[in-house]
């Protein structure tokens, strides 16, 4: 739940996106990890408040805040609410095992790697939908390969493609990223990862970040696996079979 450099690319790429003054929820609350020098966020606001604020968050080392004043600059949130027993005093505590107890509907949804961490995965996905305004974005980043016992689960691509193919969700983003190598791949359609799997370009600590809007205001529906349900593409299926 840090926000890691290539967090930090691929969220600041987001920002002509970004629902400027709307309500933010983080699932897990997020604190700066500290591979990205701080201060290069100033580069990224005129403002003078906030400068003043990140500068003495940097020095009293205070992570969470840096993180809260990387949300204001992308975004300027009108409120910021987090779901964590483990964050700071203002954190919700709920659980995330059940369904949330919220007083509003969000513009953005982060799942900052807290996702796997929740025996009752699906229903961390289900409160996300339930949550989010209709032409909001859901921001999840999870991990994808390596990760050992790190949480409950490792998520795989296909049930993200999935996710949002049974509640009509627009893929937004999807990307590759590696905290050791600082970076992240971007991926330009679902087969595209199998593609990367082969060649080997897939980093062994990889973690996946998925963007996506919610268009419609429909209950949250479970996926079946796109294998199962024939909506894989030839090359999809193929590559299924073949890489296991």
């Amino acid at each position: 739940m840090a926000i890691s450099a290539p967090h930090y690319r691929l969220m600041r790429d987001l920002k002509p996106i970004l629902p400027h003054g709307g309500k933010l929820l983080e699932i897990g609350e997020a604190n700066w990890y500290g591979d990205t020098n701080a201060t290069q966020m100033v580069n990224d606001t005129e403002d003078t408040l906030l400068r003043n604020r990140l500068g003495d968050a940097i020095e009293e080392r205070d992570n969470f805040a840096i993180a809260k004043i990387f949300y204001q600059i992308l975004f300027a949130p009108s409120l910021i609410h987090s779901v964590d027993f483990n964050g700071t005093a203002a954190a919700l505590k709920q659980d995330l095992n059940r369904p949330l107890r919220l007083a509003h509907s969000y513009d953005v949804i982060i799942n900052h790697g807290t996702a796997e961490h929740i025996f009752n995965i699906a229903q961390v996905f289900k409160s996300i939908h339930d949550a989010c305004k209709v032409g909001g974005l859901m921001i999840h980043e999870s991990p994808f390969v390596g990760w050992i016992d790190h949480g409950f689960y490792c998520l795989q691509p296909t049930l993200f493609y999935d996710l949002a193919a049974a509640n009509g969700y627009a893929i937004v983003k999807v990307a590759i990223e590696s905290i050791k190598l600082g970076g992240a791949i971007a991926v330009e359609r679902r087969e595209h990862i199998a593609d990367l799997a082969a060649k080997g370009s897939i980093p062994p600590d990889a973690m996946l970040f998925v963007v996506f809007r919610k268009v419609d205001a429909g209950d949250f529906k479970l996926p079946m696996q796109g294998y199962y349900d024939g909506v894989l593409t030839e090359e999809g299926r193929q590559a299924w079979e073949t890489m296991r």
